[in-house]
């Protein structure tokens, strides 16, 4: 079941300070501040693969992709505090998918952090799998769980 209430749409540049705050969700290993880059560039080189879920005219989520030759990855996906579980992260996964299959994608890799390893099940609903880790992926320390769901050609 839906959420009530929520739209999803193109990220813009007044929706960043927000996002940034959200990132720290997905990557507990970096500051609003140290991310923001990240998000800027996602938006600028990807901006159809930028999403944020809305509700009541303020940003509760978004998630961001990058692709090449067939292969993305699920760079972020976060949702605030309060909407997680609700259904909101499943509305963002599902466009993005739609997004990267318009794009060509065949395979999706998700990179998550070992603390927010809590994620795995909501990967796992939408059909994605481990296949490995990686050690010290995201600076000394800190850990990345990879998962992989590969799209099926329409």
């Amino acid at each position: 079941m839906q959420p009530s209430g929520i739209t999803i749409r193109r990220m813009r540049e007044g929706d960043l300070d927000i996002v940034s705050e959200l990132a720290t969700l997905a990557n507990p290993h970096v500051t609003r501040d140290e991310y923001r880059p990240h998000i800027v560039e996602g938006l600028r080189e990807n901006p159809d693969l930028s999403l944020v879920a809305v509700k009541d005219g303020r940003v509760i989520g978004y998630v961001q992709a990058d692709i090449s030759d067939g292969k993305a990855i699920l760079e972020d996906i976060a949702v605030a505090r309060e909407y997680q579980g609700k259904g909101v992260g499943g509305m963002l996964l599902k466009e993005e998918l739609e997004a990267l299959r318009l794009r060509g994608a065949k395979i999706i890799i998700a990179e998550v952090h070992y603390k927010c390893a809590s994620a795995i099940p909501f990967y796992y609903k939408h059909k994605f799998r481990i296949i490995g880790s990686i050690q010290d992926h995201f600076g000394i320390g800190h850990d990345a769980i990879i998962l992989k769901r590969e799209l099926k050609v329409t």
